[in-house]
């Protein structure tokens, strides 16, 4: 173990502590910064803050053994357009990321699925940036701007819980064509309407390439738009139901994509052309605390498909469990346990033409996030990758890691 956590990686980490140990004394002054904040939001006006840091380290398998660690600055400015100007319904949204470290995935792991959902590009680049008009009493609302479809497709409440990217924007979108997902938003617009209590539908229209975030779109700032990139629209059905104090309620929600002209460069054979594929996720209460609104354990399942021969992804699936409370006085801390798998399409071919040894990842991850105060939470979490890389045989990986975050 002593060559896993060499001289650099245990910099890294001394640098973790000195950012959670300034954020720490930051939040002593709580009370009157909350005020201060209360008096913004009041204004029609806030100023969010996340920044959340991780080290994480190949334990065996994979690649080779190593550590890194890796971190990601989210600064956001945000407003109420009716309280600052009297538009009513309006608001926006203009916010920034920078995302640095090593990547574990790139220098010691080699999977497919990222195995950090904070994984990115290190530059300092724009992020989301938005105007919305809500109608009908905020049952219908036009989101326009630059946006990241993976902030409101695709979301399962209790996958969003873990570590690994496999469970954030769902692979057959994420890894088939360039998708507006982390940490490249791109130009669109969204309409979400909300039908009544249980059922709501929204709908998405994005260019269709928002490029690359460590080639040609470093900043966020570059955008891709002519006709050979196309358009990436998306649709979601969701039924929500009984989610009251210590009801087992549920959501679930039906999708689907288009992209009018998807260029793949594992099929160049097809240059530009119409792709589409479709989702289903599943949320749902198993048991409830007795007396409590969101203690207990609950379970998710998440689908998708899209064709073989347009697409690196055509199925995927994950599942798991959460539980929220599992110990006595730890009532805000949730435990889960996930696995997600890959199934690659069978028409791809190596560098030099050839089938591909292996068409599947698969990931087992547990997790258990600590509520440390309001602004700051601690999480362990291991993962088990089979097959990593998914596309030749490799020795299965086992990662481990601490992850916390910090937001005011």
């Amino acid at each position: 173990m002593a060559d896993l956590f060499t001289k650099k990686t245990i910099q890294h980490l001394l640098g973790s502590l000195i950012l959670l140990a300034i954020s720490a004394t930051a939040a002593r002054g709580e009370p009157p910064e909350q005020k201060q904040d209360s008096e913004k939001k009041t204004q029609g006006i806030s100023f969010p803050v996340s920044y959340t840091g991780e080290v994480l380290g190949n334990l065996s398998g994979g690649a080779k053994q190593g550590a890194i660690c890796e971190g990601v600055l989210n600064l956001a400015v945000k407003g109420d357009l009716e309280k600052l100007t009297g538009w009513r319904g309006g608001s926006f949204l203009v916010s920034g990321l920078y995302p640095h470290g090593a990547s574990l995935t790139d220098k010691y792991v080699h999977d497919f699925n990222v195995l950090s959902n904070i994984d990115a590009y290190d530059s300092v680049r724009l992020y989301e940036v938005w105007i919305q008009q809500e109608f009908a009493d905020g049952k219908l609302s036009l989101r326009v701007g630059q946006l990241l479809a993976d902030n409101e497709f695709f979301i399962s409440e209790n996958a969003a819980i873990f570590v690994n990217g496999a469970f954030g924007a769902i692979p057959v979108v994420s890894h088939s064509f360039s998708a507006p997902v982390y940490p490249l938003p791109a130009p669109g617009a969204r309409l979400h309407w909300k039908l009544n209590e249980s059922f709501s539908v929204q709908t998405g229209v994005y260019d269709g390439d928002p490029g690359d975030a460590s080639e040609d779109n470093r900043h966020g700032v570059d955008w891709h738009l002519n006709g050979c990139e196309g358009v990436l629209a998306l649709t979601e059905i969701a039924y929500t139901y009984d989610r009251g104090k210590g009801r087992l309620g549920g959501v679930y929600k039906v999708g689907g994509f288009y992209h009018s002209a998807s260029e793949n460069d594992d099929f160049p054979e097809l240059g530009c052309c119409a792709n589409a594929g479709g989702y289903f996720i599943a949320d749902q209460t198993l048991w409830r605390k007795p007396g409590t609104e969101d203690e207990g354990l609950s379970a998710f399942l998440r689908i998708g498909g899209a064709p073989s021969n347009r697409n690196a992804v055509p199925f995927y699936f994950d599942t798991g469990f959460n539980f929220k409370g599992l110990f006595p006085g730890r009532e805000a801390d949730i435990a889960g346990i996930g696995f997600s798998y890959n199934k690659l399409s069978s028409d791809l071919r190596n560098e030099v033409g050839a089938a591909l040894d292996r068409h599947h990842e698969a990931i087992l991850e547990a997790t258990y996030k600590i509520r440390v105060a309001e602004w700051m939470t601690l999480q362990p979490d291991v993962q088990y990758i089979f097959n990593p890389g998914a596309v030749k045989k490799a020795d299965n990986a086992l990662v481990a890691g601490l992850r916390f975050n910090v937001s005011f």
